[in-house]
Order: C-alpha cells, then sequence, then structure tokens
C-alpha cells in the first residue's frame, strides 16, 4: 500500500513541477496581453465594457499562472501547498 502512495505522491509531484514549467512559460506573454489591454481602454468607448470584461479575465489568468509557478517551485523543493 505505502509504494502505491508513494508512486502516486512522485507522480504528482512531476505534474506539478511540468504545470509549473509551462505556466512560467505563458506568463510573460499573458502580461503583455494584459498591459496591452489596458493601455488600450482609453480608447473607443464601444470597446471599453470588452476589454474591462478582457483585463479581468486576463488579471485571473495571471494570478493563475503565478500560483502554479509558485506550486512547482514548491514540488521542486520537495513540498505541496493545497490551493486556498
Amino acid at each position: 500500500m505505502e509504494d502505491w502512495k508513494a508512486g502516486l505522491r512522485a507522480e504528482l509531484r512531476a505534474m506539478e513541477i511540468a504545470t509549473g514549467e509551462a505556466a512560467s512559460a505563458q506568463l510573460p506573454e499573458l502580461l503583455r496581453r494584459l498591459r496591452r489591454h489596458q493601455a488600450g481602454l482609453d480608447g473607443n468607448p464601444i470597446l471599453a465594457l470588452y476589454r474591462r470584461w478582457r483585463i479581468r479575465r486576463l488579471a485571473r489568468a495571471v494570478a493563475d499562472a503565478r500560483w502554479h509557478m509558485e506550486q512547482g517551485r514548491a514540488a521542486r523543493l520537495g513540498g505541496l501547498d493545497p490551493r486556498p
């Protein structure tokens, strides 16, 4: 039974590390897109609602990517933190 649990923990750790690496690769592009939408907010008033919605979605994606990066870093160091 303990071998099965150890194998599962190792697999989860590898998944967290891979997810963290993928998130760190996506973060610069997400930040660039977020800045672009924030800069264009003063433009066309018809597009303002879309841009506000897009800014909220991108900000949430940035927060998720940062959280996954932290989880990957924690997994690399040997510990996993549960998601709040």
